[in-house]
């Protein structure tokens, strides 16, 4: 056999050596262990904190549901963070498409950052926070699901987070705490960067709060002005002295009465009757225990009116006091929203539901009822007079 193999030539020797030398490298090559893909270094996610401090309940207005709310986003990296969208997201369909998305144009009327910005009004410094203040609207007919999340999409990565349920509350249903015609919900629910509700969020032990969250300011106007004659004297405007009544049967928790009425005036020309602490901001009030936590709170009354003292029960549509300019009230106005607390400020606003309204229109005469909604920013409404009769208020 040797001898043999000692007759091979050489170069054949040569070309059998290096095939075997091949099929050994390509083995190694093809191994399970070579075929995976290069491990990547290590690094952080995006180092972005996300947080909602209160889960929104979604409400109906016309043809459309809306859920309002604030997501609190802090950048936790040493590098600033460019934000380009935010997504909403049902976290139980998989590669869904965005049930909301909001752009970068929307954003900028959206994101208020805390502390000095960058040039780019969209861009966190290093350890800077903003608010996001958000109001999704969808269509009556595809509400929104039980939970989403949000996508954060930046200029380089993206990350989701805060997960949040669409029905933390369950809503009341209120009689209107008004009766007539042509009220104008002024600031009103919505995302109107100017609306001082809306951007109402404060901090108070220790956390960060929005009790105005879905507040409303009842006016009346006649051709864009609310008032007619003296600007000056509360009985130029058309709300003053108008009723205000229960919106259910439930304990008045507070009643606050002998603030007297500011003369009208914004801006430098506002000059309180009284030195405003943080007790007199609300005026002449009152607060109802509605049940269930929460709580409805009227404010700025016309000073001697309130028919009613702390501890009456009283009864859905019952007559409670008058519309006054006290506290901290540019003008005559009712304040009227509902929150989980009955102190002043300290409670989460919510939203309710007005059993019955209609949608005012002066020029087609609209006969557009609403049942079971909340109105909101700049809609025109009318309340129908209170059959009710004027029951006296009880303690028990």
């Amino acid at each position: 056999m040797m001898q043999s193999f000692n007759r091979i030539p050489f170069f054949i020797v040569a070309i059998l050596f290096t095939l075997v030398q091949s099929y050994k490298s390509t083995a190694q090559t093809l191994s399970p262990e070579n075929l995976r893909s290069p491990e990547k270094p290590f690094s952080f996610p995006l180092q972005l904190a996300m947080s909602v401090p209160f889960n929104p309940t979604a409400f109906t207005n016309g043809s459309k549901y809306h859920l309002i709310y604030e997501l609190y986003l802090t950048n936790f990296s040493s590098d600033p963070i460019k934000l380009r969208r935010i997504e909403l997201i049902d976290p139980n369909t998989k590669d869904a498409q965005p049930i909301v998305t909001f752009d970068a144009t929307q954003l900028h009327t959206m994101l208020q950052p805390l502390g000095e910005t960058v040039s780019d009004k969209l861009t966190l410094a290093s350890g800077q926070a903003a608010i996001v203040f958000i109001e999704a609207v969808s269509d009556v007919k595809k509400t929104f699901p039980g939970r989403l999340v949000h996508r954060v999409v930046t200029e380089t990565d993206s990350l989701e987070g805060a997960v949040i349920s669409t029905r933390q509350s369950k809503l009341q249903v209120l009689t209107p705490p008004l009766e007539g015609s042509n009220w104008t919900a002024v600031d009103g629910p919505s995302n109107n960067v100017d609306n001082h509700h809306r951007r109402g969020s404060i901090i108070l032990d220790g956390r960060s709060i929005d009790s105005r969250r879905y507040a409303i300011d009842w006016k009346k106007f006649r051709d864009s002005a609310s008032f007619s004659g003296d600007s000056r004297d509360v009985h130029s405007y058309f709300c003053y002295g108008e009723p205000v009544f229960a919106v259910a049967d439930g304990r008045v928790i507070r009643a606050k009465d002998g603030l007297p009425n500011n003369i009208p005036g914004h801006g430098a020309a506002f000059h309180p009757a009284v030195v405003l602490t943080f007790e007199r901001l609300a005026g002449n009030t009152i607060v109802i225990d509605l049940g269930n936590g929460h709580y409805a709170h009227y404010m700025h009354l016309q000073p001697g009116s309130l028919r009613i003292k702390t501890g009456d029960r009283v009864h859905k549509a019952q007559m409670l006091a008058r519309i006054g300019a006290s506290g901290d009230a540019r003008e005559p106005h009712l304040h009227f929203e509902v929150t989980t607390s009955s102190n002043l400020l300290f409670g989460e606003g919510i939203p309710y539901l007005i059993d019955r309204y209609r949608i005012s229109s002066q020029t087609n005469h609209s006969t557009d009822i609403r049942i079971n909604e909340l109105p909101i920013d700049g809609e025109v409404v009318d309340f129908e007079k209170k059959n009710v009769k004027n029951k006296q208020a009880s303690i028990h």
